[in-house]
C-alpha cells in the first residue's frame, strides 16, 4: 500500500496548510514587526533565512559563546553530508510530515502512531545532533531563537538524506520557532510589539528552507495538557510561561 492511501486513515486530524505561506517578503508595517527591527537593536525577532543566522553566531563577539562553535561544526557536517548525497543524484522521493502543538498536545504519540502506519522514521527539532547543546542557549536572550532556527536548518538537511528512502514525521519545525518567538517578545515588551494578524507577511515560510509536504496541528484541552505535562521532569522557560500564562498560549 503507498504512503499516500495508509495516510488516508488519518483525515480526523486537522490540516492546517495555510497556517503559514510558503512565499517571503518583506515586512514594513513596524506597528507589528519588522525584519529589520530588534529588540535589543542587534537580533532579529525572527530569522528568515540562513545568512542571517550566521551572521549572528559568527559575530566575533558570539564565537566564544559556549556551545556556538559546536553548533556551526554540527550544521557544517549536516551540509556536507547532504551535498555530497545531491552529486550522487539521490534524490527525495517521499513526504515530509510536521505535527505542530502546544507542549502535551499529544505531538509524540500520535507521530509514534503515524510513522508505524506509514513506515517511517521519527525525527524532531531541535534535532538530536544538537539537543545536548540546548541548556548553553535556553537562558540566552540573544541566540536562543538563533540556536532553534539554526536547528530547524540541520534537522532539514538531516531528513532528506532519509526521505530518499522512506517518509519522516518530525515534531516541530519552523512554525513553532517563529510562535514562540513572536509571543515571547510580545509578553516581554507588551509597549513595542502587538501580535501581528493572522496571514500576515511576517508568517512566510523561510525561502531557503526546506518545505514540509503536509502540517498537521493538534489541539487538545487546557486540562488534558496540564495533566500530561504534570508527568514531565523539567521545563523549559517558554515551557514554564505557557503553563503560567493563558494570554501566552493563546498567542
Amino acid at each position: 500500500m503507498t504512503w499516500q492511501r495508509q495516510f488516508s486513515t488519518l483525515r480526523q486530524i486537522k490540516f492546517i496548510s495555510s497556517l503559514f505561506t510558503h512565499s517571503v517578503s518583506h515586512f514594513s508595517i513596524k506597528k507589528y514587526f519588522d525584519f529589520s527591527q530588534t529588540i535589543n537593536m542587534t537580533t532579529p525577532l525572527i530569522y528568515h533565512s540562513l545568512e542571517s543566522i550566521l551572521n549572528l553566531l559568527e559575530k566575533s563577539e558570539n564565537k566564544n559563546v559556549d556551545g556556538v562553535n559546536e553548533l556551526l561544526d554540527i550544521y557544517n557536517n549536516a551540509n556536507g553530508q547532504k551535498m555530497k548525497h545531491e552529486a550522487s543524484g539521490e534524490l527525495k522521493k517521499y513526504p515530509l510530515i510536521i505535527l505542530e502543538g502546544l507542549d502535551g498536545s499529544g505531538k509524540s504519540t500520535v507521530g509514534k502512531r503515524v510513522a508505524k502506519k506509514l513506515n517511517a522514521v521519527q525525527w524532531r527539532t531541535p534535532p538530536d545532533s544538537i539537543n545536548h547543546l540546548r541548556h548553553l542557549f535556553e537562558t540566552n536572550s540573544i541566540l536562543r531563537t538563533a540556536y532553534y532556527s539554526m536547528g530547524n536548518y540541520i534537522a532539514a538537511l538531516e531528513v532528506q538524506l532519509i526521505l530518499k528512502d522512506k517518509p519522516v514525521v518530525m515534531d516541530r519545525f519552523w512554525h513553532s520557532t517563529a510562535a514562540y518567538a513572536i509571543a515571547q517578545a510580545v509578553e516581554d515588551y507588551p509597549d513595542k510589539y502587538e501580535m501581528p494578524p493572522a496571514n500576515d507577511k511576517i508568517y512566510c515560510w523561510p525561502e531557503d528552507l526546506f518545505r514540509p509536504d503536509i502540517v498537521l496541528l493538534l489541539d487538545v484541552s487546557e486540562q488534558v495538557r496540564l495533566q500530561r505535562l504534570s508527568r514531565r521532569k523539567s521545563y523549559t522557560a517558554q515551557e514554564n510561561l505557557l503553563k503560567d500564562c493563558s494570554k501566552f498560549r493563546q498567542k
